[in-house]
């Protein structure tokens, strides 16, 4: 088979796979860069403390009073960190932690902007992991999630 042919047309759909890539992508605004700014800061602060990150962290925009659900699957045999940030219009970030019937099985609802759930499972499962924006003074606010597994060094 020749295969001559095929290559006009794969490189247009390569350069117009790039074009709808690029099209997407936009500058982050000054709240998503603090949110960012704060996700660095503990990461490299749950790094000290060995740990590190599990999955990709989770940067997005959330109305108040809302919550963003994020289920994991975990081990009985490794300790987790769960860390939520919010940005400068927000002022209470909660995160929440449910076992598979619903059950809260961590927290933390203090009053702050930044939440911490330092969490050992009884048991391998999925868990659901929730962000709440609990006091926006907008009507969305941008928070980022870092889910943490401590190593085993």
């Amino acid at each position: 088979m020749k295969i001559q042919h095929l290559i006009p047309s794969t490189l247009i759909l390569i350069s117009s796979t790039t074009l709808q890539i690029a099209a997407t992508a936009r500058p982050l605004d000054q709240a998503e860069l603090w949110v960012n700014y704060q996700l660095e800061v503990v990461i490299d602060s749950q790094n000290q403390q060995g740990y590190q990150l599990m999955f990709p962290r989770t940067v997005a925009r959330l109305a108040r009073g809302a919550q963003a659900p994020k289920t994991v699957l975990l081990s009985p045999s490794r300790e987790y960190s769960f860390v939520a940030v919010c940005d400068e219009s927000c002022n209470d970030v909660d995160l929440i932690v449910k076992d598979t019937r619903g059950k809260i099985v961590a927290s933390d609802v203090s009053d702050y902007a930044i939440a911490v759930v330092p969490f050992v499972p009884p048991s391998e499962d999925r868990y659901e992991i929730n962000v709440k924006m609990t006091k926006c003074s907008v009507r969305n606010c941008n928070f980022g999630l870092g889910v943490f597994v401590k190593s085993n060094n």
